[in-house]
């Protein structure tokens, strides 16, 4: 199985929109910052500020053939301020839509379907201003190279 949450980090570090939507902010992280599964704790210890965590979010809703899965992925887009994080969701969201057939991380990512948001979420734990989306990512199972026997 591979690993279609890095893939979809890599999509989005190359989507401009996004990046220079995360570079202006760059005083306030480290990195630029876009995670997997959570934010790291050099992160959380800058306070509030631009970044982007991609969580799973019900797990893979079915093979649509053989080699093709489905998983459900949100994409939650932090800010200093509410204002800052539906900023940064709305390039996110159009690269997201925007997104078709192609290898990343040595992935194929085949396409992306936004199926809710965006809405308006406060981290319960770090209380960070949010904006959170729900999107369904069709990847091949298989690494980008693998030979069929």
């Amino acid at each position: 199985m591979t690993d279609i949450m890095t893939a979809l980090r890599t999509f989005l570090l190359g989507q401009q929109a996004v990046t220079d939507m995360l570079n202006s902010d760059a005083t306030k992280g480290p990195t630029l910052g876009i995670y997997v599964l959570a934010l790291p704790a050099e992160e959380l210890a800058v306070g509030a500020h631009k970044c982007i965590v991609l969580l799973a979010s019900g797990g893979q809703l079915g093979k649509m053939r053989r080699s093709i899965t489905e998983a459900r992925i949100d994409v939650v887009c932090f800010g200093e301020t509410d204002f800052d994080a539906a900023a940064l969701e709305r390039p996110v969201a159009e690269s997201l839509k925007n997104l078709s057939r192609q290898t990343y991380a040595n992935v194929l990512l085949h396409g992306c379907t936004v199926s809710a948001g965006p809405f308006q979420a406060r981290d319960p734990e770090i209380f960070w201003p949010a904006m959170r989306r729900q999107i369904i990512l069709r990847a091949d199972e298989r690494e980008v190279g693998y030979a069929a026997v």
